[in-house]
């Protein structure tokens, strides 16, 4: 073969396979709504078989699953949600304390009767999912984790990484970080710093659209309100108080997870993997390339994959 001829096809083959591989902008998916304690939850509902469950992370919505859910279609029931004051969902005039944010999901997964779940977890999606698990462990078939807060309130907070060292200072409704992310809205004008490769600006828009006004923004600020500090004992329903019940529970479950990292990262580093492969029973760990806080949005494909082939041996 022509030696010009070899490398043209070469890079045919290879545009092709970036091609099929390429991070659509495009939410391909019909929007369903299910009302929970008066108020509506935006979701999809795709595929056959035993639900897997998307949970979502600040400030993002179901549309971060988008180029996830269709390497599973075929060997599940996909569904993800917008959390109650993300995306497509209603945003109350309510106090979205973790406890509401749970009321809500457990709200959900009760009127849809789903069972023999595995849940699919990032950032504060992980918060609320593990705690699901903990308090519904029959209802749940596995999990798997990326991003999201491992480990109690103390463990945590020892762990560092940029994203907590970052945050830990501006919790507070009157402080530093309700200005920043509820009344700047930094939360939106931030993504790019959470994100490895550039959003487009469809991306960018449909990511922001959801919240134009400071009263829509509520919810994104649950996180950074009640994030552990150095020497605070954990509050009743806030973050610390979930991440100290999700630990204990999930060192006891012998459920199958799943923890999807990457480098750089920002909540999964060093330690976090460390103290995970020593606590926590029936546990796989994959690293998956380079990307961000959203891995997501920097390697859809290659969690897509992942969890398919870990899934389908489960």
């Amino acid at each position: 073969m022509n030696f010009k001829l070899l490398i043209l096809l070469i890079m045919a083959l290879t545009s092709t396979a970036v091609k099929a591989q390429s991070i659509s902008e495009k939410f391909p998916f019909d929007s369903k709504y299910l009302s929970v304690n008066g108020h509506k939850i935006h979701y999809i509902d795709e595929g056959q078989g035993n639900p897997i469950l998307f949970l979502h992370g600040v400030p993002m919505s179901s549309y971060s699953w988008r180029n996830v859910v269709p390497h599973l279609l075929d060997t599940a029931r996909c569904i993800a949600i917008d959390f109650m004051g993300f995306g497509k969902s209603d945003k109350p005039d309510i106090d979205y304390t973790f406890d509401n944010q749970y009321a809500y999901l457990e709200g959900f997964i009760e009127k849809l009767g789903l069972v023999n779940i595995t849940l699919v977890m990032t950032d504060i999606g992980g918060v609320l999912g593990m705690h699901y698990a903990v308090n519904h462990p029959e209802k749940v078939k596995a999990m798997v984790m990326m991003e999201t807060p491992i480990g109690d309130a103390e463990t945590f907070y020892k762990n560092g990484g940029m994203m907590q060292r970052m945050l830990f200072w501006m919790g507070g409704k009157d402080k530093m970080g309700y200005n920043m992310f509820v009344k700047r809205n930094m939360f939106i004008k931030m993504m790019p710093m959470l994100i490895k490769r550039k959003l487009t600006k469809y991306e960018k828009e449909y990511y922001s659209e959801p919240f134009p006004t400071q009263a829509s923004r509520k919810a994104m600020f649950v996180l950074v309100n009640t994030f552990p500090k150095k020497g605070k004992k954990a509050a009743k329903g806030d973050l610390g108080d979930y991440l100290n019940k999700n630990a204990k529970g999930l060192m006891q479950s012998q459920h199958p997870k799943l923890l999807l990292y990457a480098k750089p990262g920002m909540l999964t580093n060093k330690k976090v993997l460390e103290w995970s492969n020593e606590n926590l029973p029936q546990l796989t760990t994959q690293q998956l390339g380079k990307a961000k806080h959203l891995m997501e949005e920097d390697l859809p494909h290659e969690i897509g994959n992942a969890i398919r082939e870990w899934y389908l041996e489960l």
